[in-house]
């Protein structure tokens, strides 16, 4: 016999997601003794306890809170699934994350592919860095997220889609321009303009670690597009991985983009997922399809273009 209800599981989904009980009441519009009363019935069925309460700053999953949650997210959108007539049309939320320096390259013809093919799929799309997209996929708030693979595979599944190689970025017009390939030496020896996003940051200064050479910063962003309009008002260099397909900045000034000399390890982008589900939804195969179609179209079309 079941022991407990989808209403309290919609409940503990509802606190983890926004962080607390009262949050979770707003949301869904009921009082907030409902929520703790539903979360308080479960942790004594399960004989778990699946929240930390932290003073003043709301509820914070444990790591069985978190397991819980993902099977609670998985019961529900099956029940979801129940609720109306069976179709052959996909339909629902797909809540998708995308890391910021990626999503404006790559995600709107994945959205577009992804709606041509299924256009009753409602995405909630959430852009951020690496860190916070994996947190988000560890207590279940997100179902898939494209990222970059930077090692910080914990409580998340990875799916390789396509590997991107780092490049510089120069002024255009700059001496170095002239040359088809570029040492990290050499741009240790001009001001760099940093993209600051944790992780990538760490990834890009590494390059030069391994090179053995140390750049001089001359600013930090982490917006990939103000250190490519910084870069091309002169105001320095720069490595990024990912390429738009008009190297200019956001005031028309030209970019010269260059590869590089040498094996550089290059950056991963992987779809990843929650560990603890094992299969992927139907939504969420309907996504792979467009990313792996979209990334093939993309990636060719820039290895076609010469630096």
């Amino acid at each position: 016999m079941i022991h407990f209800s989808l209403r309290q599981l919609e409940y503990l989904v509802a606190a983890a997601q926004h962080g607390g009980a009262a949050r979770a009441a707003q949301a869904l519009h009921v009082s907030q003794p409902s929520i703790s009363k539903a979360i308080g019935e479960l942790e004594a069925l399960w004989g778990e306890r699946l929240f930390v309460r932290m003073h003043a700053r709301g509820l914070e999953l444990t790591a069985a809170g978190a397991t819980r949650v993902r099977q609670a997210r998985a019961v529900l959108r099956q029940a979801e699934s129940l609720l109306a007539p069976r179709a052959l049309a996909l339909e629902g939320r797909l809540r998708v994350g995308c890391l910021s320096t990626l999503g404006a390259r790559y995600l709107p013809d994945i959205l577009l592919r992804l709606r041509t093919a299924h256009p009753a799929i409602e995405v909630q799309l959430v852009e951020g860095d690496i860190e916070s997209l994996t947190r988000q996929l560890e207590r279940g708030s997100l179902d898939v997220a494209l990222l970059y693979d930077l090692g910080l595979a914990r409580g998340v599944r990875l799916e390789p889609v396509a590997d991107l190689r780092p490049y510089a970025l120069l002024p255009w017009g700059h001496v170095f321009a002239r040359q088809p390939r570029l040492r990290l030496a050499q741009l240790a020896s001009e001001p760099l303009i940093l993209i600051s996003l944790p992780h990538s940051r760490d990834y890009f200064l590494s390059l030069f670690r391994t090179a053995g050479v140390t750049p001089r910063i001359a600013h930090e962003s982490p917006s990939m597009e103000m250190v490519r309009s910084l870069v091309a008002n002169g105001l320095g260099v720069s490595l990024l991985t990912t390429r738009p397909v008009r190297d200019i900045g956001y005031d028309g000034k030209r970019i010269a983009c260059r590869a590089l000399h040498g094996s550089l390890p290059s950056q991963s982008v992987v779809l990843a997922y929650p560990a603890d589900e094992d299969q992927q939804p139907a939504l969420t195969q309907a996504l792979v399809q467009a990313v792996r179609a979209s990334f093939s179209k993309q990636t060719a079309s820039l290895e076609a273009t010469s630096f």
